[in-house]
């Protein structure tokens, strides 16, 4: 009868609609990245477990996960600009930014190499008197959205300090070139020392 066809025709429609939502569903969940495949995308520079390759790109084991989201989101939105990380960083959503600062806190750092004691005694008075232990902590682990500075890479440190310095890094609501503004090279570099060879 012509209510039974009609009858059929809408459980059929169901059926259909119920198939399209689940085949969206299972598309959605073949397209989440896991930890190993976003990490292929930066192990070039900063290592596969997050020691990074070279001096001048930052070690992101043992950072810290809020610090990382906070950076990541920064160059995902300009508020810190680099030629390299900002269009990488274009194509992460919110969940593969977490997933990613997950997974590098919980790979083991590297002791650094090359690291001049002299120099690094020299850095360890200038963070005592300039009292960087106050956010980094007396470990200089950091913690929250304070970065972890002990073992990172030296030449990376040593960039970046010139930078807060210089006016050329600002994403920090300019909080850290105050404390950096008379420093020298001669000083930044034995802080690099201290922090790279803790």
């Amino acid at each position: 009868t012509l209510k039974k066809e009609i009858k059929l025709m809408k459980n059929i429609m169901k059926l259909i609609m119920l198939i399209g939502v689940l085949s969206v569903t299972a598309i959605g969940h073949t397209q989440e990245k896991t930890a190993q495949e976003l990490v292929g995308a930066c192990a070039h520079c900063h290592g596969a477990d997050g020691n990074s390759s070279s001096g001048q790109y930052p070690t992101l084991a043992r950072q810290n996960v809020d610090y990382l989201i906070k950076q990541l989101h920064d160059f995902k939105s300009g508020a810190r600009s680099n030629g390299q990380m900002s269009p990488m960083v274009g194509i992460l959503n919110d969940q593969y930014i977490t997933t990613l600062a997950n997974f590098y806190n919980g790979e083991n750092i590297l002791a650094q190499r090359g690291i001049d004691e002299d120099l690094a005694k020299i850095g360890k008075e200038i963070a005592k008197t300039r009292g960087c232990a106050t956010c980094h902590q007396a470990n200089y682990r950091g913690a929250g959205t304070i970065p972890r500075l002990s073992r990172q890479k030296r030449v990376y440190l040593e960039t970046i300090m010139k930078d807060f310095r210089d006016g050329k890094r600002t994403n920090d609501n300019g909080l850290k070139g105050e404390f950096m503004k008379n420093l020298s090279d001669e000083d930044i570099k034995a802080l690099s020392h201290f922090l790279a060879g803790m």
